[in-house]
């Protein structure tokens, strides 16, 4: 499935690279990334949680990845090889390789560049730190996808979680309104997820969108709200490579639809 907006993205970034004759603030030609979605956002919306690829095919050799098990069976966070979904009782469970996933977003090599997120920052304090580090090295957000880890201390930190649909048909926001959070007043671990263009048709999650693993793995989740301690902080800007999914008949995407209430921080 290609849509105008992925297209788009990718165009641009290789333009960039061109420009640059395959040199610059970014390395070598060959060194940016490259992000591979499956699903758009608008089906898994929708209200379809069938599996679109298993874990293997959507985060192997993968350097981090987010994503929902298939049924809605967990938020899935994936890192350094190991791939973990977080049920609705919030306890984090490595995963097989042929398990399926209903929505997967991965970050594949690429060129790491550290930057700095100022302690006490919230979440729209780190989305305001990555993107003046994009500005400074003359990146314009809306034209990449930047795959993201922190890690460290945070305190006043809640995840979620979400339950299975009870019914047929029931859309993610449904579901989403009752979603089970979990808060903790301090907390250790990482977060990994991707900050993609503000616009969007519906097929990707605009803005940052973030997961959690602690370091100990016993809690995790969809991240809803953070402030940062200590951290230390790593993106690489990517090119996003087309959507895939198998076939299905639910709407590719909705422009209209307000992500900021499902996916973004709360009080």
């Amino acid at each position: 499935m290609h849509d105008s907006v992925l297209s788009h993205l990718r165009n641009t970034l290789h333009e960039r690279l061109t420009r640059h004759g395959a040199h610059g603030e970014h390395g070598e030609h060959g060194e940016h990334g490259d992000v591979d979605q499956a699903r758009g956002a608008g089906r898994l919306f929708a209200g379809d949680y069938s599996a679109s690829a298993t874990v293997g095919e959507e985060f192997a050799d993968s350097r981090l990845g987010v994503g929902v098990m298939h049924d809605l069976d967990g938020e899935v966070i994936s890192l350094h090889g190991t791939t973990w979904r977080v049920p609705v009782d919030g306890t984090p469970r490595e995963v097989a390789p042929d398990e399926g996933v209903a929505f997967g977003v991965a970050a594949h090599g690429g060129r790491e560049h550290e930057f700095v997120i100022p302690d006490g920052a919230d979440v729209e304090g780190i989305l305001a730190a990555i993107d003046a580090y994009l500005e400074r090295t003359h990146v314009d957000h809306e034209e990449v996808v930047c795959a993201v880890e922190i890690d460290g201390e945070f305190s006043s930190v809640v995840l979620r979680t979400v339950a299975p649909p009870t019914h047929e048909h029931e859309t993610l926001g449904e579901i989403i309104d009752d979603e089970t959070r979990f808060t903790f007043d301090h907390w250790n671990g990482t977060l990994v997820g991707f900050r993609f263009p503000d616009v969007t048709d519906g097929q990707t999650i605009p803005g940052l969108h973030l997961h959690a693993i602690s370091h100990d793995t016993t809690t995790g989740g969809h991240l809803r709200n953070a402030t940062t301690v200590r951290t230390t902080a790593r993106i690489w800007v990517d090119e996003l490579h087309p959507i895939h999914d198998v076939a299905g008949t639910q709407p590719d995407g909705d422009s209209s639809m307000d992500f900021s209430r499902y996916e973004g921080p709360v009080t």
